[in-house]
C-alpha cells in the first residue's frame, strides 16, 4: 500500500481553515487578551461555526498553540516585534501584551511550555527560564520609558544590587 505524498483536497481545505482560525485568534487574543477572549470571539472573527472551530481545536489552549506556531513562523515569539506588527497589522504594544499572556499561560502548562520551546515538556527547562527572563525584560520595556535608570528601578523595587 502506497501512501499519497500530496495532501487530499479535504486535507488542504482543513489546513486552510485551521490557518484562518489561528490568524483570527491571533488578532482576537492580541486585541482582547487571552483570558478575556472567548471561543465565540474567535468563531466570529474567523467566520466559522462553533462546530467547525471545535472540530479543528478541541479547547482554547489548542487555539493558543496554533497562535504560538503562527508567531513562531513569523519569528514573533520574542522582541523586536516591528516586523510582525507590519506583517499582521497588529500594534506592537498589543503583540507584546499577547506575548506576556502566552508566557503566563505557559507558566501553568507544560504543554504550552513545550510548544513555546519547540521541545518536549521534560526538556528545555533552561530554555524556558531564559525565555521567561526575556519576556520579563520585554514587559519592562513595554511598561517603562526607554530612558529608565537601573539605579532608580532598583530603589523603586526595594532590592539591593548584586555585589
Amino acid at each position: 500500500m502506497t501512501i499519497p505524498t500530496h495532501p487530499t483536497r479535504q486535507q488542504s481545505r482543513s489546513r486552510r481553515t485551521r490557518d484562518q482560525i489561528a490568524g483570527a485568534a491571533l488578532v482576537v487574543f492580541a486585541r482582547k487578551g487571552y483570558a478575556e477572549a472567548s471561543m465565540d470571539d474567535v468563531c466570529q472573527a474567523a467566520g466559522c461555526s462553533k462546530g467547525g472551530l471545535y472540530h479543528h481545536f478541541p479547547a482554547k489552549a489548542a487555539v493558543l498553540e496554533a497562535v504560538i506556531e503562527r508567531l513562531r513562523a513569523l519569528e514573533g515569539l520574542h522582541p523586536p516585534l516591528a516586523a510582525v506588527a507590519t506583517t499582521t497589522g497588529i500594534a506592537e504594544s498589543s503583540l507584546a501584551r499577547l506575548l506576556v499572556d502566552l508566557w503566563a499561560e505557559a507558566a501553568r502548562s507544560p504543554r504550552l511550555q513545550a510548544s513555546l520551546n519547540g521541545s518536549k515538556p521534560s526538556e528545555g527547562a533552561t530554555d524556558y527560564l531564559a525565555s521567561v527572563l526575556q519576556i520579563g525584560s520585554m514587559v519592562q520595556n513595554v511598561t517603562q520609558p526607554p530612558d529608565i535608570q537601573a539605579e532608580g528601578a532598583v530603589a523603586r523595587l526595594g532590592i539591593q544590587q548584586a555585589a
